[in-house]
């Protein structure tokens, strides 16, 4: 089993050496191609209407992305209301619940249970936090992926599971063999401009609660979510046009759990549906404000786990880190799940991993 102390060390070094010394932003004025993003650090927002039961509101065009976090990051830092634990690589807000991790790093599990570690079920090394904190400039940086170390992802002494290597991996190894995912057709390690656009992973609840609350915006209720993802057209899916077709969602609804080859993406990617909004099937699982409130996830047990049962005695609001938070989307890995299903996912608010990001709404 890994050091907790030994690989914070290591990572808080490669990420380090993937801090960009310039910490200014160039905002772009010109249009881009439907697969990257402009560089801005505003929140673009587009008018769901609402109906008898929702009011309307406005949602953002995309995920938050890498860059538009660590603004906040800064922002948050510079005013006191965030802290920073640079042993554990964590972010906290006052009440110290953690906001973010700067040291995830991919998933990398026995996926289908048969008790095997296979080399189909790794997951892109590309899918680590992008965010760093730089003690000598003493600001949040995205990382530059040119400059990480990415034998460390494939080192069995830190990650005893792993049994893929470098050459696997097309980004990742100059002669472009390997894993590659549908957005990296040119087998090449994304620039630090790219993962800039990138939907921010690793936040926590509390994380995206504290972005929301910082510029006077919320994050989307259940409700919400899901009445903007049927697009004003009853859509079955979360998509450009309610279909899961491969070509629409990053991760093809005919094979949802298949090699693990893909990672976060640019956060304006493939087309908008009728809204405007991009993504919401197939980018990140995004953090919603319900509380689970017992419906089964997947189809399942309600209980979801012994650890998380149900108890209708005790409020949500009294039991936080042991209840669970809605989570909606599906991620690049996991698309797949209908707009009828009651409940995607959930989580506790204190947990994230590489899957789970979010977006904002603005209530009138």
């Amino acid at each position: 089993m890994i050091n907790k102390a030994s690989y914070a060390l290591l990572i808080t070094l490669a990420s380090l050496q993937g801090c960009n010394s310039d910490s200014s932003v160039e905002q772009a004025t010109e249009e881009t191609p439907s697969d990257t993003i402009e560089t801005t650090l505003e929140v673009a927002f587009v008018s769901v209407p609402g109906n008898d039961v929702i009011a309307d509101f406005e949602m953002g065009k995309t995920e938050v992305t890498n860059e538009q976090y660590v603004d906040f990051l800064n922002k948050a830092y510079a005013d006191g209301i965030i802290s920073y634990n640079d042993s554990e690589m964590m972010v906290y807000d006052l009440d110290q619940n953690p906001m973010i991790f700067l040291g995830g790093t991919r998933v990398v599990k026995d996926h289908n249970g048969d008790g095997t570690f296979a080399l189909d079920e790794m997951e892109n090394p590309l899918n680590r936090s992008f965010i760093a904190f730089n003690s000598d400039t003493v600001l949040f940086e995205v990382v530059d992926p040119l400059n990480v170390d990415w034998h460390i992802y494939f080192d069995d002494s830190l990650f005893p599971n792993v049994v893929d290597s470098i050459s696997d991996w097309a980004e990742l190894n100059d002669e472009g063999t390997g894993f590659y995912g549908e957005g990296d057709q040119d087998k090449q390690l994304p620039s630090l401009d790219e993962v800039k656009t990138w939907s921010v992973s690793f936040v926590r609840y509390y994380g995206a609660q504290a972005f929301a609350n910082y510029y006077n915006f919320d994050l989307p209720t259940k409700e919400q979510w899901q009445f903007a993802g049927k697009g004003g057209q009853d859509f079955e899916y979360a998509t450009s046009d309610g279909t899961a077709d491969e070509g629409i969602a990053w991760f093809s609804i005919d094979a949802p759990f298949a090699i693990h080859k893909g990672h976060v993406q640019p956060a304006l990617s493939k087309e908008p549906n009728p809204y405007g909004l991009y993504n919401l099937g197939g980018g990140l699982w995004e953090w919603c404000q319900d509380w689970y409130d017992g419906y089964a996830v997947f189809g399942g047990d309600p209980k979801v786990d012994e650890d998380f049962f149900i108890d209708e005695s005790i409020s949500y609001a009294e039991s936080e880190n042991t209840y669970l938070k809605c989570l909606l989307g599906g991620s690049f890995n996991y698309f797949g799940l209908t707009l009828s299903v009651t409940w995607n996912h959930a989580a506790i608010p204190v947990v994230a991993n590489d899957h789970f990001g979010f977006r904002v709404v603005k209530n009138q």
